[in-house]
């Protein structure tokens, strides 16, 4: 499936597929059932993750709209932010981002690589990142500025449509790799990549169950975000895509949509951006069977929901999974105190 067959405008921001293999040596390190990742930490876009699928539809709609700055919002290390500006660039718009909380007075990890792409850079202080996003939109319209709004993660309708046609490339990876997986692992932060890969799946009549893993709280909440934006998606899609695509989407109901939304609260540890033992130690398993680096924000967390289902012996060692590796790599340079606290005690 291409952007086109959706019916939406979209930009071109990276090289498709990303890989997908098989991390034999993992598995055998966690006595599981095969693993298999799907790589988009190798987009190409501004060192790669899963944002550049929703970003091509994003930036689309906002070069189509004939913007002229983008404006996003996130946490001082959001990949989202990252390549959001890289995104801008590539197109020549101008990258404004909002992060939560205070200056911290240095530049390391993602915060480092938005300030080289030239971010207009707004930390939000003691305010909400929504009442600060207001603002700042505001301002650019009163200076005579055309501002593209994206929601944190661009995780609406519009981004959405990245992980629907992404779900029928992994579709097609699986039956490339002649294995049906039970399960494909994903984070769940702001829902975006979950809810695309539940609307992909349904549409294309998948058997593997997703699992979203969320990265902060609340699981519950997530499980309703992401059932919102499935239901929202499916929507906006069904206004403008194919005939076919519109006959399949009639037969996704809300019922159906409500069984196949899960996420799993049981990694968030204590809060967002805050590594878990689990996840670091998920880290370094994967990097140290497969080369393959992860973060302690987001993609390590999903990989511990992973680690420990298969070690509670859930899965069959003649089985397979899927884990969904969303990038975010950049982050770790932000966290090597937690790295060297955790070989202190190891």
């Amino acid at each position: 499936m291409t952007p086109e067959d959706l019916g939406f405008p979209s930009v071109k921001l990276t090289h498709l597929p990303t890989p997908f293999e098989e991390a034999s040596r993992f598995a055998q390190s966690i006595g599981g059932p095969r693993v298999f990742i799907k790589r988009d930490d190798m987009t190409s876009l501004s060192l790669g993750g899963n944002k550049a699928r929703k970003l091509e539809f994003l930036l689309g709609e906002a070069v189509a709209l004939g913007c002229d700055c983008v404006v996003t919002c996130g946490g001082p290390q959001s990949n989202h932010a990252r390549m959001t500006a890289g995104a801008a660039r590539k197109y020549g718009l101008d990258p404004v981002l909002v992060l939560d909380g205070h200056d911290p007075g240095y530049r390391q990890g993602n915060l480092l690589l938005d300030h080289i792409l030239g971010s207009d850079i707004v930390f939000t202080g003691n305010e909400s990142s929504a009442e600060v996003m207001d603002r700042v939109e505001k301002e650019l319209h009163a200076k005579g500025r055309r501002p593209y709004v994206i929601p944190v993660g661009g995780s609406n309708p519009i981004g959405t449509l990245g992980y629907v046609a992404g779900a029928q490339e992994v579709i097609e990876d699986i039956r490339g790799a002649g294995v049906t997986p039970r399960a494909i692992y994903v984070p769940a932060g702001s829902c975006g990549t979950l809810a695309g890969l539940v609307l992909g799946k349904l549409l294309f009549e998948a058997e593997f169950e997703v699992i979203g893993v969320a990265v902060s709280a609340d699981s519950a909440t997530k499980e309703e975000r992401a059932f919102d934006l499935v239901m929202q998606t499916a929507s906006v899609l069904k206004s403008r895509a194919s005939y076919e695509i519109q006959k399949r989407l009639s037969r996704i109901t809300p019922d159906v949509v409500r069984r196949h939304v899960k996420v799993s609260g049981k990694q968030v540890g204590e809060g967002y951006g805050i590594p878990t033992g689990a996840c670091l130690e998920a880290i370094e398993l994967l990097a140290r069977s497969e080369g393959i680096f992860t973060d302690p924000v987001y993609t390590a967390k999903a990989l511990a929901g992973l680690v420990d289902d298969v070690r509670r012996g859930i899965y069959s060692s003649q089985e397979a999974v899927v884990f969904l590796h969303t990038g975010g790599v950049p982050a770790n340079f932000a966290y090597s105190q937690a790295f060297l606290e955790r070989r202190k005690t190891t």
